[in-house]
């Protein structure tokens, strides 16, 4: 049984931010334990699911993968780890509803939809506005009652209802809304009247812009991290199939076993649980609370220019079995060949729709908006499944959690990342994570 200070359990984002950070305080402090780590993931390719998949010259990532930096520390890792090779890029998203493209977030920019879908829009946000001034608006209790608040009943059902409830395959109302206050824009209202009007106000959300690797897909982010790692360190293409919490041991599906000081985990809570074989019983319970959507995309490869320059489109009313159409290369030509486009579907498994329905309904879209003629024009199409899509805030979330990472601190595991947590996040944060357990590793707090 090999003993190692730290075990760190998944090679994405956070996983790899918690080495490269390890060893960076291996030598700031010179304390050569830090670097006293093993990380372990179960494919034989690093990087989770920030990879890209090449076929047949098209660059297609695990659906959108754009990179938002707002930490002045992941900023300047990003450009330790890159250099010159990332680009930034200005957002240019919409949305197509009631036949007309309009510009994202729909909630405040309202003009070119149909005349009676704007009044009742504007109505409902004005009411919305005055019931809050006046005391009269509830505290709300779920997602939908949220929207309700802050957007009115218009906006609401014309966009937020429905696009939430495909994308979380679930009604808004079984959701709370302790997950949206940061990537969902609330506009005043005097920049909905504007976007009414047409004067649409100042690009608004927290993907404005984002950086991006200008060749080789998302993957070369994880790539250029790796390569800063020990090779000796890192056990890929193995899985753990048990862990004895209590005696801070692991067994690999190889038979090798690794005892550990602290265990830092990023792999599906679910799954980490399911291997502990000391698991309390209540702690097992709640584990059957967790709830997530599984994603199911597909993979465009179109022999010529699409979306107008767009670089994803918001999708929200229910005859598209679909929520949300990206053209990646718009963003970032080296996805594509020279004219062609680079895209992808994103729509969550729950929906009721097979294959066949969803690529039939894909190519009708593009042939409502004049991007494709007929088939021929599509060149790949291939469908993918994400098993873990969107965790689902719903009444049992929190008393999850409460039971799960208080048992996890006090055994000296340290679950992160956007499935280790069980959180809505972005790559950003599962970077930070990783800089945030190496920190408390090292005994220094972290002050970010």
């Amino acid at each position: 049984m090999v003993h190692v200070r730290t075990l760190i359990l998944g090679a994405g984002l956070t996983g790899l931010s918690t080495a490269l950070h390890l060893d960076r305080l291996a030598v700031e402090t010179g304390d050569a334990t830090l670097g006293d780590w093993v990380l372990v993931e179960r494919d034989a390719t690093l990087g989770g699911l920030t990879r890209t998949e090449h076929v047949d010259g098209f660059l297609f990532d695990h659906t959108g993968h754009w990179l938002h930096l707002r930490h002045p520390e992941m900023k300047a890792l990003v450009a330790d780890l890159m250099g010159d090779r990332m680009m930034e890029v200005q957002r240019v998203s919409r949305v197509w509803s009631h036949g007309a493209l309009t510009h994202y977030p729909f909630q405040a920019n309202l003009y070119g939809l149909p005349a009676t879908v704007v009044q009742e829009c504007l109505m409902g946000a004005i009411q919305s506005h005055l019931d809050q001034a006046s005391g009269k608006a509830k505290e709300p209790v779920n997602f939908q009652d949220f929207c309700e608040l802050h957007f009115g009943r218009g906006i609401s059902r014309h966009f937020m209802i429905p696009y939430n409830t495909k994308l979380w395959g679930v009604a808004p109302t079984e959701i709370t809304a302790a997950w949206c206050d940061r990537f969902v824009p609330k506009p005043r209202l005097e920049q909905v009247v504007a976007g009414a009007l047409g004067a649409s106000p100042e690009q608004l959300g927290y993907n404005a812009s984002f950086v991006y690797p200008r060749e080789g897909g998302i993957e070369a982010l994880p790539a250029a991290m790796a390569a800063r790692l020990a090779r000796a360190k890192v056990r890929a293409g193995v899985r753990p199939v048990r862990i004895d919490a209590g005696r801070k041991t692991m067994t690999l599906s190889d038979g090798a076993e690794l005892i550990y000081d602290t265990l830092v985990t990023s792999i599906p809570l679910p799954e980490l649980l399911a291997v502990v074989s000391d698991l309390p019983q209540p702690v097992d319970e709640a584990r059957g609370w967790l709830r997530c959507t599984s994603l199911r995309y597909v993979n465009l490869g179109l022999r010529k220019r699409v979306l107008g320059g767009i670089h994803w489109l918001y999708v929200p009313e229910t005859k598209y079995p679909f929520y949300r159409i990206g053209c990646s290369s718009n963003a970032v030509p080296s996805l594509a060949p020279a004219g062609k486009s680079a895209c992808y579907v994103e729509t969550s498994n729950d929906v009721v729709a097979g294959d066949d329905e969803i690529s039939r309904s894909v190519r009708a879209l593009l042939r409502e908006l004049g991007d494709i003629d007929g088939d021929d024009d599509v060149e790949v199409e291939a469908f993918r499944h994400i098993r873990y899509g969107y965790v689902i805030f719903d009444e049992r979330y929190f008393a999850a959690k409460e039971r799960i990472f208080p048992y996890l601190d006090a055994q000296g595991v340290r679950s992160l990342g956007r499935y280790g947590a069980w959180v809505y996040s972005s790559m950003e944060d599962a970077l930070m994570d990783g800089r945030r357990a190496a920190w408390r590793i090292a005994g220094r707090e972290e002050v970010v």
